[in-house]
């Protein structure tokens, strides 16, 4: 198997790779490092689990070259959070090459002065306005995330204005997705001239694949809450299977021996393949692990194999899961896109684990309805969507709450408890899909504030305590905002936020008085004038929140360590997989 060495990165950069427990290329980074290396234009066909992170910024790191004042290399990414992400990502990277990494509105002095800038496309449109950051220096763009970001129309919009004031033949760009959508595709032909696919099918829209034969399922258990509480509870449960033994696959020798030591505390014994006196193997790559234990790894004889960290391509899922063995795969909700496309280009079909029990009942109806979609629909840009909500008041009340508004839609059926609660019929006094009247209002701050619609939502359910289900559509402007609100609240978010202060900025809140401000039409009347309010639920939803979906994918940070006097966990066999 080809090294880094090999790839042509220099050596600081394959050192500071394999202090991060990075020690071989996936097929991805094989495919792309050299292309990027080469200064091509591409669209690469990844995300979290196949190793992109490193697949487009090692390349990068070793290629350009520090400018003084501005940044040489730009990333965009979708949410602020993410742009936090992958800038301590990249700073443990680019500490061996030399490059000062930031993210734009976080933690750094002097952004706009780092080699390395990562920043949400409207902060950096804002910054570059304000001549905060200046652009003449830039070498290469990366897009992150695309099929998030080109969801959001704001977005897309400033990421176009950004590529089209720079010399489109002397930069290098990269938009990387998973999966490429329709919408991606589209960007990318009509931004990226002569752009090459890496890997060679990535310029086919989600879905386009050949269907290969099918070779059976493989279940997967998405994780919802802390690793540290999700790994031994699915360790326990499929033990009480009946399974002898289980071999866990992780990316890298440190993850194994950490997650091996926190499995021994709770009492399962972690130890090499084949040892028969430990019930928990550990293992980081398909065919070394797998090497030697013969008979032991068949469909009857009672070992288990789970993938704790996602496969980074489709190859090494059949290393670890194929010849009948099947077993399971851990998923983080950012991964469930590259593992839905890796599970079908190897013929295999994702299996909810545990499956949900199917009972004749409207609730059992609807869970059934979501297990379809969770499974084969894209969700990944609603993550966005939802992200700023579920940190809030956590994924199972906001849940709750979209089962409740559908109901209020008549889309879904209520439970005999909810009409008999008197709470629950108050709630739902009006019939349902009946119209909700919303008023838009004005508030003089804006995204060059530091405000973005996830930190005014909070901004205005914290200062006046109305819950945020009647706040509508948030667009936040350069100087100013406006937010659809339900009119019997308006009078009252207007006296609480007048006067207060947000990121240093006194705000003036008012009935929005100029629908058409910014080239924007709108039939919103002007509640400070007499008019009647909007009637009709408000348009946007939610609005979008930043999302921690980021990250590189890497092993835990330090070098590896040997020997395997921890706890009783013995060091795995193999190198070190690489990180996504």
């Amino acid at each position: 198997m080809a090294s880094f060495e090999d790839l042509g990165l220099q050596p600081e950069l394959v050192e500071g790779l394999a202090a991060e427990g990075i020690e071989r290329p996936t097929a991805l980074q094989l495919d792309t490092i050299p292309a990027l290396r080469k200064g091509n234009s591409a669209l690469v066909r990844g995300g979290p689990g196949a190793g992109v992170l490193v697949a487009w910024a090692a390349p990068l790191l070793d290629r350009l070259e520090p400018v003084a004042g501005g940044p040489a290399l730009l990333v965009l990414v979708p949410s602020h959070a993410i742009a936090l992400e992958t800038a301590r990502t990249m700073i443990r990277m680019a500490a061996s090459t030399g490059h000062r990494v930031a993210a734009l509105g976080g933690p750094y002095a002097l952004p706009g002065h780092a080699d390395v800038l990562v920043s949400t496309p409207d902060a950096l449109a804002v910054a570059v306005a304000s001549t905060d950051v200046a652009t003449d220096g830039v070498q290469a763009v990366v897009i992150s995330g695309a099929a998030a970001l080109l969801e959001d129309a704001g977005q897309r919009e400033a990421t176009e204005r950004i590529l089209d004031a720079m010399e489109a033949e002397t930069i290098q760009r990269v938009v990387v997705s998973d999966p490429v959508t329709p919408a991606v595709r589209a960007f990318v032909d009509a931004q990226l001239s002569r752009a090459i696919f890496l890997p060679s099918d990535a310029g086919r829209t989600d879905g386009a694949e050949d269907a290969p034969v099918q070779r059976g399922t493989l279940r997967t258990r998405i994780l919802e809450a802390e690793e540290a509480l999700e790994l031994p509870q699915l360790v326990g449960d499929l033990l009480e299977e009946g399974a002898r033994h289980l071999l866990l696959f992780f990316r890298s020798e440190d993850r194994a021996a950490d997650l091996g030591d926190l499995l021994t505390l709770h009492g399962y014994g972690a130890g090499e393949p084949g040892d028969s006196d430990t019930p928990v193997w550990l293992g980081t790559d398909g065919m070394e692990a797998r090497r030697g234990l013969g008979d032991l790894l068949t469909p009857d004889a009672g070992v288990i194999v789970v993938s704790v960290d996602a496969p980074p391509d489709a190859d090494e899922l059949d290393r670890r899961h194929g010849g009948g063995v099947g077993g399971v795969m851990l998923a983080r909700a950012r991964e469930v896109a590259h593992l839905r496309r890796i599970t079908r280009q190897a013929g295999y079909q994702l299996q909810p684990f545990p499956a949900p029990e199917a009972k004749e009942n409207p609730a059992a109806r609807f869970a059934s309805e979501l297990a379809a979609v969770i499974e084969g629909a894209d969700l990944d840009p609603y993550h966005l969507l939802v992200e700023t909500a579920v940190e809030r008041w956590g994924a199972t009340q906001v849940a709750a709450a979209l089962a409740f508004l559908l109901r209020q839609e008549g889309k879904l059926p209520a439970s005999d408890s909810s009409r008999r609660s008197g709470a629950a019929s108050e709630a739902s006094a009006a019939a349902p899909g009946a119209p909700t009247a919303f008023v838009r209002l004005f508030l003089s701050v804006g995204s060059r504030d530091g405000i973005g619609p996830g930190e005014l939502l909070g901004a205005i359910t914290g200062e006046t305590g109305i819950k945020g289900d009647r706040i509508g559509r948030i667009d936040v402007r350069d100087t100013f905002s406006r937010v659809e609100v339900d009119e019997p609240v308006a009078a009252e978010i207007i006296r609480t936020m007048n006067g207060i202060t947000i990121k240093g900025r006194s705000v003036r809140a008012d009935y929005d008085r100029q629908a058409g401000r910014g080239g924007e039409g709108s039939s919103t009347p002007d509640r400070g004038r007499g008019g009647a309010p909007r009637s009709g639920p408000s348009r946007g939803g939610a609005p979008r929140g930043p999302a921690g979906r980021g990250g590189s994918g890497r092993g835990s940070g330090g070098p590896a360590r040997g020997g395997s006097g921890r706890g009783g966990t013995g060091r795995p066999p193999g190198g070190s997989s690489s990180g996504g």
